[in-house]
């Protein structure tokens, strides 16, 4: 599995507790898919921030970043779930890239 940044922006109407539901289900849906999640800024920034341009008419949003492991199957099953949802304006996900000279982790 490789090591993979998703982050996704909520829209700013939504209440507290539907961003903690698509936080948790993104991270069900990560593990349910064997994958892991390594890290999770939750809502990065703690506060609504304001988006470079507007995204469907919002000018704001909650931003949440995850770290993970993934395999194919878990980032096909986040990426379809993020597509789906009303809630989420934007996603990306992007493969992070091992450090120069670091050595890679043994399997067990």
């Amino acid at each position: 599995m490789r090591e993979y940044e998703l982050t996704y922006i909520v829209r700013p109407d939504a209440d507290e507790e539907t961003v903690a539901a698509i936080n948790a289900r993104v991270e069900q849906t990560i593990t349910a898919n064997g994958g892991r999640v390594l890290k999770t800024d939750y809502p990065w920034g703690k506060e609504r921030r304001r988006l470079a341009y507007p995204i469907r008419r919002y000018n704001e949003g909650y931003y949440i970043l995850h770290r993970a492991e993934l395999n194919d199957k878990a980032i096909r099953e986040v990426e379809r779930q993020l597509r789906l949802s009303e809630d989420v304006i934007r996603h990306l996900l992007i493969r992070v890239e091992p450090e120069p000279g670091a050595q890679p982790a043994e399997s067990a």
